[in-house]
């Protein structure tokens, strides 16, 4: 009886465990981006231009758009650019998310397109977030460069309230708070 009851204590108390207990399985960084609604004047077809938590840029359209191009996305601390994510791609051959729809010729249009930026954040925060080991000590700026290629007009989307966090990889502890 005793060796069950010590069985049963051991069962419980890995359950236990294993309720609490998470593995990240890479190191990442998240973002918050609280920036404020953008009005595009000379782009009214533009909805949104964010950030996603896992740090994609998402880029969604009222219809679709042909001849823009994302180039490159500056990431600012404390008004110091400290990273330049060249990109130079057609935003219409960036990865579709979401739902598509069809159009009058009918021709299946996506309007919300994403492109990961997790590998760039690494590169330039750090692996191991060493370069800003204090992320909370400053403020970060990420400005998005679009190019009209009709126009040959560059427009910058400036996102000013955002917050990055860094999350390494391996065993972590889960409290709730109560």
């Amino acid at each position: 009886m005793k060796k069950f009851l010590i069985i049963i204590l051991f069962l419980l108390l890995g359950l236990f465990w294993l309720q609490i207990l998470y593995i990240v399985p890479y190191s990442n960084y998240t973002i918050t981006d609280q920036t404020k609604e953008i009005k595009i004047e000379n782009y009214p077809e533009l909805k949104e231009v964010s950030f996603m938590y896992s740090t994609d840029l998402l880029i969604e359209f009222y219809r679709k758009r042909d001849g823009l191009e994302l180039e490159k996305i500056d990431l600012l601390f404390n008004n110091k650019i400290i990273g330049t994510i060249e990109i130079n791609k057609n935003i219409n051959d960036l990865e579709d998310f979401g739902e598509t729809y069809i159009a009058e010729n009918e021709e299946k249009v996506t309007i919300r397109k994403i492109y990961p930026l997790q590998k760039e954040f690494l590169r330039i925060l750090g692996k191991n977030a060493k370069v800003y080991d204090s992320l909370e000590d400053g403020r970060f700026y990420i400005y998005i460069y679009i190019k009209d290629l009709k126009t040959n007009k560059t427009f910058v989307i400036k996102r000013d309230n955002i917050s990055i966090y860094y999350e390494s990889a391996g065993m972590k502890l889960y409290l709730p708070s109560i």
